[in-house]
C-alpha cells in the first residue's frame, strides 16, 4: 500500500462519513447518542491500549509505507501541511478565523472558533495521563528532518486541532457562507484534515496509532462544539421570538 492509497483509504474510511454525519440535517438523539458511545469506547479502547504497549502492530508498518514515498515534492507536502500545525501558525490561524466572522458581525462564530483552542488543552491533559514515547524524540528521522520534540506521543496535538479547528471552520462557513466560497473553505478544510494524519507518520512525529486517537478523540470535540452552537443558535433566536 502506498501513502498516497493510506490518504485515500483515510479519506473514504473517515473523512467523507465524518463531513457526511456533520451536514446531516436530520438524525435522532438515539443516532447522535450511538455515535457518542462507539466514538468513546473507541477511543478509551486505543488509549488503553497505547499507555500499554509501546507500539501496535500496524505503527511501524504504516511509517515504513510511507518513508517508501519519500520525495522531494511529497516530502514538501507533508512538511508544509503539518507546519500549518505549530502553535504560532495555529494561533494565527485561529485569529484569522475569528477576524472572518468579526468583520461579518458573527459574533457568536467567531467565538466558537476562539473555542477550538481548547483542542490544545485535552491534547496536554491526555500526553501528562497516557504518556507515551515519540518514535523519534530527539533524533533525525528517516526523512533527514530533526526531530526536537520533548513531549509525550498521544495523542497529536496537530491531528487533534486540525479535526476540530478546521472541522468546525468547515461547519460554520457551510452554515453562512454562500456560493463558490463555502464550496473552496470546505474542500481545503476537508484536504488538511485528510493529510495532517499521515503528514505526522512521515516526519516521524507520531505512530499511526496516536494519528488514529486523535482523529477519533477529535471528531468527539468537533461534535461536541457544533451541539453546542446549534444550541446556542436556538436559544438565540428562541429568545428573539
Amino acid at each position: 500500500m502506498t501513502s498516497f492509497d493510506f490518504i485515500a483509504r483515510l479519506w473514504n474510511g473517515y473523512a467523507k462519513k465524518m463531513i457526511s454525519a456533520i451536514l446531516e440535517r436530520k438524525y435522532s438523539n438515539r443516532d447522535l447518542a450511538l455515535i457518542f458511545v462507539l466514538l468513546l469506547l473507541l477511543a478509551l479502547l486505543l488509549s488503553y491500549a497505547v499507555a500499554w504497549s509501546p507500539v501496535l502492530p500496524f505503527d511501524a508498518k504504516s511509517y515504513e509505507e510511507l518513508q517508501e514515498q519519500a520525495s522531494p515534492l511529497f516530502d514538501w507536502l507533508m512538511s508544509a501541511v503539518s507546519a500549518l500545525g505549530e502553535v504560532a501558525i495555529a494561533l494565527m490561524l485561529t485569529v484569522l478565523a475569528m477576524l472572518t466572522f468579526a468583520l461579518r458581525r458573527q459574533w457568536l462564530e467567531a467565538v466558537f472558533m476562539l473555542a477550538t483552542t481548547s483542542s490544545v488543552l485535552l491534547a496536554f491533559v491526555l500526553k501528562e495521563l497516557i504518556h507515551r514515547t515519540r518514535p523519534f524524540p530527539l533524533n533525525q528521522n528517516a526523512t533527514g528532518i530533526l526531530q526536537t520534540i520533548n513531549e509525550y506521543s498521544y495523542p497529536s496535538g496537530h491531528v487533534l486541532f486540525f479535526v476540530v479547528f478546521f472541522g468546525l471552520f468547515a461547519y460554520l462557513a457551510w452554515k453562512n457562507f454562500r456560493g463558490r466560497a463555502r464550496v473552496i473553505i470546505i474542500a481545503i478544510c476537508g484536504a488538511l484534515i485528510v493529510l495532517i494524519g499521515p503528514s505526522r507518520i512521515f516526519l516521524g512525529a507520531h505512530w499511526a496509532s496516536d494519528v488514529l486517537g486523535s482523529y477519533i478523540i477529535g471528531t468527539i470535540l468537533l461534535l461536541v462544539l457544533i451541539l453546542a452552537y446549534k444550541w446556542a443558535i436556538h436559544r438565540k433566536y428562541h429568545d428573539y421570538s
